[in-house]
């Protein structure tokens, strides 16, 4: 068995690979909070017929740590504790797997990677020449491919200078990082820049995700039934359902989705017109809603292709798959 790691500052993601069968294990595992609690976790699939295990992460980046350096550090140790006398490979930002030691070296090269293994699958596996859009809780990433090789930048930050990287995601993003301004009753109205409502609120409130996609910390940790999703939304205009009628908090969701939409679309026409490039690869849990922000693309999905489990957590199914392929 090969198991595929992705280990997410919010999320961890771990495909268990045996030929043509595959298990996909998704779990909520806050980093900022739970980062001691690594080791733990990632021993309970420390099983028998494990011989590989394909490591990406993310996770370096939250602020349990003081830098990425002491994050990679940390995250590699946990593996190592957890997977003793497995072998263990690390994927980095240049497609490569790296062994235990040696990717703590080149620690910058195996930060943030996860998005490579996606890269790289789509790129031996689905289209040669695209722009893979993977939108997940946090994040969206645009990754340029061309003639099979992967032409993105390395890291976040250059991801970020260069329209690569895009935080916003289908369900952590607060949101008034949509906008600050919205039209209310009739005028144009400031958002609460507090912390009172995030993406997932929206997104279940307009049915584009499920009660069982939410599965990240709500921010006053209430439920995550339709009403408390309204109740969190109100807050942003420093309100409550007493204030607000369900139709108007709906507009106020309508208005911020289309803010999500513009800035997805705007992200990818410019990497379109720079690459010369109308054919999409999709894939995460915000799946249809890159779909809406991209009308007049050619858009192939993963989530057709792999079915659901697999968009949802493309990185450690693709690490495993190449992980697979290296020993053939």
């Amino acid at each position: 068995m090969i198991l595929g790691i992705d280990i997410g500052g919010a999320n961890t993601k771990i495909t268990e690979l045996e030929g043509e069968c595959y298990r996909i294990h998704h779990i909520y595992f806050p980093m900022w909070k739970k980062h001691d609690k690594l080791v733990e976790l990632l021993r309970r699939f420390n099983r028998e017929e494990v011989e590989k295990v394909g490591i990406v992460m993310t996770a370096e980046l939250v602020d349990a740590y003081r830098s990425k350096r002491e994050g990679v550090k940390h995250i590699l140790e946990a593996v190592e504790r957890a997977f003793p006398h497995r072998d263990i490979y690390v994927f980095d930002v240049d497609g490569n797997f790296l062994e235990v030691e040696d990717a703590r070296r080149n620690y910058i090269k195996v930060s943030a990677s996860n998005w490579t293994a996606t890269a790289y699958f789509v790129a031996r596996y689905i289209s040669r020449r695209c722009i893979l859009l993977d939108m997940g809780s946090t994040t969206t990433d645009i990754i340029p491919i061309i003639d099979g090789k992967v032409v993105a930048e390395k890291t976040d930050l250059k991801r970020l200078m260069s329209n690569q990287l895009l935080y916003v995601g289908a369900l952590r993003t607060p949101l008034p990082f949509l906008t600050n301004v919205i039209t209310f009753r009739g005028c144009k109205t400031n958002v609460s820049s507090e912390y009172f409502s995030i993406t997932a609120d929206m997104n279940l409130i307009l049915n584009k995700i499920g009660r069982e996609d939410y599965t990240c910390d709500t921010p006053d940790g209430a439920p995550v039934d339709r009403e408390s999703c309204m109740r969190r939304v109100a807050r942003i205009l420093c309100s409550d359902l007493e204030e607000l009628s369900e139709e108007e908090i709906l507009d106020v969701c309508y208005q911020l989705y289309g803010k999500l939409l513009e800035l997805v679309r705007y992200n990818v026409d410019l990497l379109s017109k720079r690459y010369n490039m109308k054919d999409v690869v999709i894939t995460g849990l915000g799946e249809g809603i890159v779909r809406e922000a991209l009308e007049g693309y050619n858009i192939l999905s993963i989530g057709e292709m792999y079915g659901r489990e697999v968009s949802l957590s493309t990185p450690s199914f693709a690490v495993a798959k190449l992980l697979e392929d290296l020993g053939k």
